[in-house]
């Protein structure tokens, strides 16, 4: 049987001021705590996300500038090259011109030569047969 007495009525208002300074001092500061800390690690993930949107958006941006340096450089590497070459077929050309008019120099010297030879060919042609009959024995002179 259960005894009721002043006993059980101390032990039953201890019990419950043990709850209530247990959750005034313990339960409460230990529950704001971790709402705290919730709240806290949904702003970190939040941080993050906008971080990671930041960081993505920062990397677009060095990607994009990347590639305008690549064309940039690209366009002066071709056009550097474009000036190498048309200095280069300048050159050429001036060169296959000085060529051209020093081929037709010596073309012009050897066919003053080739005609200064033709102009002198009658004389040695008969030269040229007499020492040959007289060589064969069939000429006058021999």
């Amino acid at each position: 049987m259960v005894d009721l007495n002043f006993t059980l009525v101390v032990q039953l208002l201890m019990f419950l001021g043990f709850l209530w300074l247990m959750d005034r001092w313990v339960l409460r500061p230990l529950l704001k705590t971790m709402d705290m800390r919730e709240h806290e690690i949904v702003d970190n993930k939040e941080q993050a996300q906008t971080d990671q949107t930041a960081a993505e958006q920062i990397e677009n941006e060095y990607a994009a500038a990347l590639a305008a340096a690549h064309q940039k450089a690209h366009k002066k590497v071709s056009d550097s090259l474009r000036v190498l070459q048309d200095a280069h077929n300048e050159q050429r050309i001036a060169l296959r011109d000085t060529q051209q008019e020093e081929s037709a120099r010596v073309k012009a010297e050897a066919q003053a030569a080739v005609e200064q030879q033709r102009g002198s060919f009658p004389e040695l042609s008969h030269a040229i047969a007499d020492a040959m009959m007289g060589q064969l024995g069939l000429g006058g002179d021999a």
